[in-house]
Parts: structure tokens; sequence; C-alpha cells
């Protein structure tokens, strides 16, 4: 893993990162399946869990490390940078009939950028604070992103957890208005249509939401009390 940032809990560390070994990308792929698949966001009868976007993404890993070298498993996401092709579209654009905001209109595709696939659940009787994981998640893709030219970008978010994250602080912008256009029967089926949280369509500049994530992080370490979203990571699930 490429470490890109490290979060304190409590007298334990998080390290968030890119996924560079074969190894973690498939932890990755696994752990998103089992947690959407417990969830119940998938069409029934899905055996599998991957899309075209899965080509180019980049997945990310948040791991506790434990006093072997080894580490728990507590996050993934994966990042989706913009390509210049024609007609390329994010899977925000894709699932929502939306116009883009004019700041997001403003910039060129290859600057933008989107948050996607974030999980965070609790393993092995680990306990970790709701938000710390999806916290460090989005660090670690923002200081990868940033030195990359990515201005900007888009999400998906079960409203829950944008409620949450907006409560902390971070600078997620709700889109509106957006009509849900992902078909009944797609793979994600239960995300969008069967699941009473409903999906969100966002986005964030990366001048604003950067700061953000930090002062969210930096002000849950110092005062060592809980983020806005329950007790612990159990399998809470961000985006599409």
């Amino acid at each position: 893993m490429e470490v890109l940032a490290r979060i304190r809990a409590g007298s334990q560390e998080i390290e968030c990162g890119l996924a560079t070994t074969r190894r973690e990308r498939a932890a990755v792929s696994a752990q998103r399946f089992r947690v959407y698949q417990r969830k119940g966001y998938y069409r029934d009868g899905l055996r599998a869990d991957r899309d075209h976007w899965d080509r180019k993404a980049l997945p990310f890993l948040a791991l506790l490390r434990d006093g072997e070298g080894g580490g728990v498993l507590l996050g993934s996401a994966r990042l989706i940078v913009g390509d210049s092709v024609p007609r390329f579209k994010f899977p925000t654009e894709e699932n929502f009939e939306l116009e883009l905001p004019a700041a997001i209109r403003a910039t060129a595709v290859s600057e933008r950028a989107e948050v996607s696939r974030v999980v965070a659940e609790a393993t092995r009787g680990v306990v970790i604070g709701g938000l710390l994981t999806p916290l460090g998640l989005l660090q670690a893709m923002a200081g990868y992103a940033r030195p990359r030219g990515v201005r900007c970008g888009l999400a998906g978010i079960k409203q829950r957890l944008l409620r949450a994250l907006q409560s902390a602080g971070v600078c997620l912008h709700q889109i509106e208005p957006a009509k849900l256009l992902a078909p009944e029967d797609s793979p994600m089926a239960g995300y969008f249509y069967r699941h009473r949280d409903p999906v969100i369509p966002t986005y964030y500049l990366t001048d604003e939401i950067v700061p953000s994530i930090e002062r969210a992080i930096a002000r849950y370490q110092d005062t060592n009390t809980e983020p806005p979203f329950g007790s612990s990571s159990r399998a809470q699930t961000a985006d599409p």
C-alpha cells in the first residue's frame, strides 16, 4: 500500500492509501462484495460485483496495523479519475439525470474525479469511530488526486452518511434537482431502490474539501469524541 494518510484512533493508528498489490486489491473487492451483500444492496442472485468503471478505478484501503506487521482491513473505496475520451461519464452522471454545477462544468473532465464504493465495517471485534474510517479514506484519495491536478469531483452518497459528513464540516454539496435513472434491474438495484436511505448526488471542490476533511479529523482526534454517525464502523457504505 502507498500510505497517503495516517489517522490516530486512540492508542492505535489507521493507515489509509492506495492499494498497490494484487492481494490488497482482492481484499478491497472482497470487502465491498461482503458488505454490500449483507446490506441487501445487490440485485437478487448476484454473484460478482464488477462494473466497467472498475477497469480504471483506483482502489484505496484503510488498515489498522497490528503488532506483527499485518493489519485489519477497516474500510475501502475507489477513485475514478475523469477521462478525456468523448462521451465519458462518471457513475453519478449515468445514475442520475442532473445538470452539473457551473464550478464543475468550468473544469476539464480530466480534472474531475468521483469518490465511489466507500465501505467501512467492524472486523474481528475492532471498533473504530463511525466517521473516522471514511474520513481517512477521503483524506487519502484527496492526497493522491490533488497533486495530479484534480480540481473537483462527484459522489453519490447515502443521505444518512452525507448528513453526518456535513455535520462534521466536510464540504460536500447536494446537486439539485436530480432524478434517479439507474435501471431497476441493475446489479445495484437494492442500493438505489429497495433501501430506505436514499442516494444523494453531490459534488465537491478540491481546494474546499481538503481542509474541511483535515479539520474534521483533527476535531475528532483532539476531543476524542465520537463523530455523529454511530458508535462503530459496522457495515456502513457511502456511494455506488
